[in-house]
């Protein structure tokens, strides 16, 4: 993964160095917004990723929307809603019909080591890409990191 730039924005990319995705922050957004794109373009996102603000709703952390203007069946177009709590490594990504796609979880200590918060595990069901998978997670941390400014 490279690093954010000077115009805001993470490459995700794979072990060979290929670029897999663009991470921009949306800009003129009052929300905490994202766009996914694929590669290295910035043009027609695959994404939408927004930080879920609703007092009533304490666990939903976002919504991942898709990038083109298709909706659901149920009209709307949230492809996978994160649940949990990301500062805890605790959280959960379920797609459209509420079914656990991936999993974020705290790793479990092994002969009284304990592991830091940066240390978890990234389970990804088979249906689920895992480069989308990690895109998330890289949201997560730019939304709810501790390093976020």
């Amino acid at each position: 993964m490279a690093g954010s730039g000077s115009n805001g924005e993470i490459v995700l990319m794979d072990a060979g160095g290929k670029p897999l995705f663009t991470i921009r922050r949306k800009r003129l957004s009052l929300a905490d917004n994202w766009l996914v794109y694929d590669g290295e373009t910035v043009v027609n996102p695959l994404f939408s990723v927004k930080k879920h603000v609703n007092i009533l709703n304490k666990k939903c952390l976002a919504h991942v929307s898709s990038g083109s203007r298709r909706t659901s069946s149920n009209g709307k177009n949230v492809v996978y809603e994160i649940e949990g709590s990301y500062s805890q490594r605790s959280c959960a990504v379920y797609d459209e019909n509420r079914r656990r796609v991936a999993e974020i979880k705290q790793k479990e200590a092994v002969g009284g080591v304990a592991f830091g918060v940066d240390v978890f595990r990234l389970v990804v069901v088979p249906k689920m890409e895992t480069s989308v998978a990690m895109a998330i997670v890289v949201l997560l941390d730019q939304m709810f990191g501790s390093s976020r400014r």
